[in-house]
Order: C-alpha cells, then sequence, then structure tokens
C-alpha cells in the first residue's frame, strides 16, 4: 500500500518539474534585439573600463562582439536590458568604436547625469 505522504511528494515534485520546465520555455523563446544605437545624448559623461571590455551591438552579453577596446569613452546614454543589468551605449575616444558596454566592465564614470535611451 502506498503512503499518502509519499503520493504527496511525488505530486509536488512533479509541479515543481513541470514550472520549472514552463520557465525555460519562456526564456528560451524570448528575442533580444542586438541592432540598437543612438545619438550622443550625453554630451558631458565619460566612462573607463576595466581592461579590454568588449564593445557590443545590444545592451546584452549574448549580442555579437565588435571589438574590446580599454580605456576612455563618451557616453551616450544608458539603458537597463530586459534582464536588469545596465550598459552603456558609447563611443571609444581612441578607435572612435561605437556599441554597448555592460556597466560590469566599467571602473569608473564621469559627468552626467547620464541621459536614459
Amino acid at each position: 500500500m502506498i503512503k499518502l505522504a509519499s503520493v504527496g511528494r511525488v505530486v509536488a515534485g512533479a509541479a515543481l518539474v513541470g514550472s520549472s520546465l514552463a520557465v525555460v520555455n519562456i526564456g528560451a523563446a524570448h528575442a533580444i534585439d542586438c541592432s540598437q544605437s543612438f545619438p550622443d545624448r550625453d554630451t558631458n559623461s565619460v566612462l573607463w573600463t576595466d581592461g579590454a571590455a568588449p564593445y557590443h551591438t545590444g545592451p546584452a552579453g549574448q549580442c555579437g562582439v565588435i571589438a574590446n577596446r580599454s580605456g576612455h569613452a563618451n557616453i551616450y546614454c544608458y539603458k537597463h536590458n530586459e534582464f536588469g543589468n545596465l550598459w552603456y551605449y558609447a563611443k571609444d575616444t581612441s578607435s572612435g568604436t561605437k556599441g554597448w558596454v555592460w556597466s560590469g566592465n566599467v571602473a569608473s564614470t564621469a559627468g552626467g547625469p547620464h541621459a536614459h535611451c
């Protein structure tokens, strides 16, 4: 004879697995826009990267890398992506490369207040 407590644990476990799969499916179906660019909305703000930082085509790690740059850049604007991560759209001052830099690769910023994209 099966104990009622054992059946309850099996049902609860199945419900947990089913809800986890639903979350994965929703995330997998979400498309990321990697083609975002903006004009210079923030003429007085700059950033310094923490070593060589990738400049992305959009504000997400899944977007392509344009180039790796280190040093000083002019901040055009900032935004939080759909995952809540802060990104800066910036132009590297030595090469002119424009792209998205994740805030985790930024050592410091100056000027502002920064303009929202």
